[in-house]
């Protein structure tokens, strides 16, 4: 059944010049193309890389546990760490919504009792 996910995460690093947001996003690209759409709000405070990743879609996905299994067996990190935002992890939320289908084209949330 498909249902509807958020994934909210946060990466910190110390202030370097490599590309933090294109590292961020060429994992995202690879995790969530066709899965959802994303958002990144990245800025520097204090020596620090600080990354807001918000991703929202619909997937197969039934559970938050799936969505988390989902990323540690796909993820692809980067030998060097400069380029691997997963180390650089350090939070995350997750919500998965499962949906039924209500017609035609259209989803509605599924009603829990």
């Amino acid at each position: 059944m498909p249902s509807e996910f958020t994934l909210d995460l946060c990466f910190i690093r110390e202030h370097t010049q490599s590309p933090f947001y294109t590292i961020i996003e060429r994992q995202l690209n690879g995790l969530f193309a066709g899965k959802g759409t994303w958002y990144i709000d990245l800025r520097e405070e204090q020596g620090l890389d600080i990354a807001v990743a918000e991703i929202k879609g619909m997937a197969i996905w039934e559970s938050e546990v799936e969505v988390l299994r989902y990323i540690e067996e796909s993820a692809q990190p980067d030998l060097t760490s400069e380029y691997d935002c997963w180390n650089h992890l350090h939070g995350y939320q997750v919500k998965v919504s499962p949906k039924a289908d209500a017609g035609c084209c259209r989803l509605k949330k599924e009603a829990h009792v």
